[in-house]
């Protein structure tokens, strides 16, 4: 394990080259492959910024970091070294495909390990559910959006669109007072009327233990990012049994999959269409495994056993 706490330079990428010794594998783990140590070389590229599409680039702009652009093709000359690329999703191996064709036979779509919830919180879970019920005129609700507000996520305008949602909630027929929860700070938000909504609750930045905790006792997670390469919010309401109020897009299917409560745009009514149905979800966590840490670090690793 070399390179912890060090910073990608430039310097650096020259001379972990230089390890000691002659090693049959080199694995690369931040999105830069290693270009002559190991006689066979991998890397986990999971950074959708360095592979954004031609309409992405014109839509988020400045949003991405100058710094971020000229990694870019730094991530691509090194990739083309790998012998394997893992990608978290099949939409991170189609972004890099769309990069480089001539690597596809390369690329391994491997979901990324999540911790298995806490049998203790999954009961803490189906305790809330039966003490609030099915959704009915005049109940309360809390959507949680465990994310980042960072300025290429487009937080503002996805939070002003989930708060119209909960807006729309508020009125007959459904009369629901629900609250959106988000894990982040006012100073990212652009918009002061947005931030000041009297349905948003900031509650700041949590460590992982916390977050789980809010997961399991929230009504549904509210997922708008788009730009993702996995997206743990979704994997983790899956396997915990929360519905995940996002896109139904093909991504946000195959990570979230039946925890998925998709709406088809990023509108207030078919968001509140979407939170509404979220309510009345009955879902189990999911125990189908696709996320479980051996086979995934056995494949990342070369451990043919893991198949």
């Amino acid at each position: 394990m070399i390179g912890r706490e060090r910073a990608l330079s430039p310097g650096w990428l020259v001379r972990r080259e230089r390890t000691d010794g002659r090693y049959d594998r080199s694995l690369a783990l931040n999105n830069v492959s290693f270009v002559t140590a190991g006689r066979e070389r991998r890397v986990l590229v999971h950074g959708a910024q360095h592979f954004l599409r031609a309409d992405e680039v014109r839509e988020l702009g400045r949003r991405i970091s100058p710094v971020v652009h000229a990694q870019a093709p730094v991530v691509w000359a090194a990739m083309r070294r790998a012998d394997r690329i893992f990608v978290p999703s099949t939409s991170m191996a189609e972004r890099v495909v769309r990069r480089a064709p001539s690597l596809r036979d390369r690329v391994v779509v491997a979901f990324n390990p999540v911790t298995p919830p806490d049998p203790a919180l999954l009961r803490v879970r189906a305790d809330e559910q039966r003490r609030r019920g099915s959704a009915a005129p005049g109940g309360t609700a809390d959507f949680l959006c465990p994310l980042m507000i960072a300025p290429q996520k487009l937080m503002t305008q996805r939070l002003r669109a989930g708060l119209a949602a909960l807006d729309i909630l508020a009125a007959p027929p459904h009369r629901l007072d629900a609250t959106l929860t988000v894990t982040g700070h006012a100073t990212g938000i652009e918009d002061p009327e947005v931030a000041r909504h009297p349905r948003l609750r900031l509650v700041g930045e949590h460590p992982a233990a916390a977050v789980a905790d809010l997961m399991v006792r929230c009504d549904a997670i509210y997922f708008p990012s788009e730009l993702e390469s996995f997206g743990y919010p979704m994997a983790e309401g899956r396997m915990m049994g929360v519905p995940v109020v996002a896109l139904d897009s093909a991504h946000n299917r195959e990570i979230a999959g039946p925890a998925l409560v998709g709406y088809q745009r990023e509108a207030g009514a078919e968001i509140a269409a979407a939170m509404y149905a979220a309510l009345a979800a009955e879902l189990k966590p999911d125990d189908a495994r696709l996320f479980d840490r051996g086979p995934y670090f056995d494949l990342l690793l070369g451990e043919d056993r893991a198949g």
